[in-house]
């Protein structure tokens, strides 16, 4: 489906059914309900949008995890996300929604419902910031506490409403829905640390045989290239003659390997990047499953992208990464630790991207927060990652694949 549609619907249709929603339920709330439930057996987690907005609320998951070892979790998002946290033990059962066309979309929805019903989910946890659909899903399908983002003056749902805020990282906002089980205070570092990517040993060599099957060495420095970002803001794209003047100059000063990555529906930008460049990259683009694209990061020793899902994959390997920021801020969605170098040049319109705003973006000064930042600081971080390498080479990794 259409991504401005999906926004439209979710403001306009989702804003009305919403406001009915709960006066409905504050008359619902006149009369004794069928089932008070005893105790938390069946928690509902919902986070639909966003690669990165799972790894970055995977801290979350495990603590729901430690608060309720014994509850049967389900995670609900959407099917473009299968794969990430599969089998990581962070919930029992996903279930995942299809968004094609706007008619399969609606008999997805009707299957949806039935299924999540039969749940009779005790708690149900939203972690889908301010997105309407999100907040009517937790209405419907739970008996017990629902728990999810609201702002001052928008009337919510929620039996637990926990006010959103655009000022702190989004690891440490998504950790605020745990508030009302006692999990309050300043969260450490440690624990809003993305969960490690559950890759197995078959998975790690997939990865060694797709690159040494492209001529790449174990010994090599390995760098990946992501040139893409989502049509969520293609503002946050650093220039792809930039890229390509980036993989050359690691080439020919450093001898590194350089690996392009991309969906399938981002093979010709990719494309255009490569046709640009002097030196023959490896380029996957739109030849790996989600599974293997993970699996081939891990693998890296260093990884350079604009602000996008795939930066944030590369944070959960524990993968060392260079990342551009400007219409979103790294202090709100950078990745955590001493690995990783995001490079903002903090423009006074700087970031311009909010969830109230449907993270629409009206930029008139043609993305200057990325044109701002040069080849040649980027190349200097690169040097400083390629010497710690050099130095630290035990095998395949930096620091962080040691």
């Amino acid at each position: 489906m259409n991504l401005e549609l999906i926004r439209q619907l979710d403001s306009k249709v989702g804003t009305v059914v919403c406001k009915y929603l709960y006066h409905y339920d504050r008359f619902r709330q006149i009369f004794p309900p069928l089932r008070r439930p005893e105790g938390i057996h069946r928690i509902l987690v919902i986070k639909f949008w966003g690669i990165g907005n799972l790894v970055q609320c995977s801290p979350t998951l495990r603590k729901i995890r430690q608060l309720f070892p014994e509850a049967q979790v389900v995670f609900l998002t959407l099917a473009p996300n299968k794969g990430v946290y599969e089998n990581s033990g962070l919930y029992d059962e996903a279930i995942y929604l299809h968004l094609t066309t706007l008619k399969d979309f609606g008999r997805e929805l009707f299957r949806l419902f039935f299924v999540l019903r039969n749940f009779q989910f005790d708690l149900i946890i939203d972690l889908e910031p301010l997105v309407h659909f999100a907040e009517m899903v937790s209405f419907y399908a739970g008996v017990g506490q629902t728990v999810g983002f609201s702002v001052p003056g928008r009337q919510s749902l929620f039996t637990k409403p926990i006010e959103f805020r655009e000022d702190e990282h989004i690891a440490r906002t998504f950790y605020r829905v745990l508030e009302p089980f006692g999990v309050t205070g300043e969260p450490s570092l440690e624990e809003l640390l993305a969960e490690p990517l559950p890759l197995t040993p078959e998975d790690l060599a997939a990865a060694d045989d797709l690159l040494a099957g492209e001529g790449v060495g174990s010994h090599e420095f390995v760098v990946g290239l992501n040139v893409n970002a989502s049509d969520v803001a293609k503002e946050r794209r650093w220039g792809l003659v930039n890229f390509a003047e980036l993989a050359d100059r690691m080439v020919q000063k450093l001898g590194a390997r350089v690996v392009l990555f991309g969906a399938p529906d981002e093979v010709l930008y990719v494309n255009q990047a490569v046709s640009m460049m002097r030196e023959d990259p490896v380029n996957l683009a739109g030849r790996t499953s989600l599974h293997e694209y993970i699996a081939v990061i891990s693998r890296l020793n260093l990884f350079i992208t604009n602000d996008s899902g795939p930066l944030h994959l590369a944070y959960a390997a524990r993968v060392p990464t260079i990342s551009f920021y400007g219409p979103e801020s790294p202090r709100r969605y950078g990745p955590l630790g001493d690995l990783h170098r995001p490079l903002y040049k903090d423009l006074d319109c700087s970031p311009c991207v909010f969830f109230k705003t449907l993270k629409k973006i009206r930029c008139k000064r043609e993305a200057e927060c990325m044109r701002r930042i040069t080849v040649d600081e980027v190349m200097a971080h690169v040097e400083d990652y390629h010497r710690l390498w050099a130095e630290n080479r035990r095998g395949r990794g930096l620091i962080a694949n040691q």
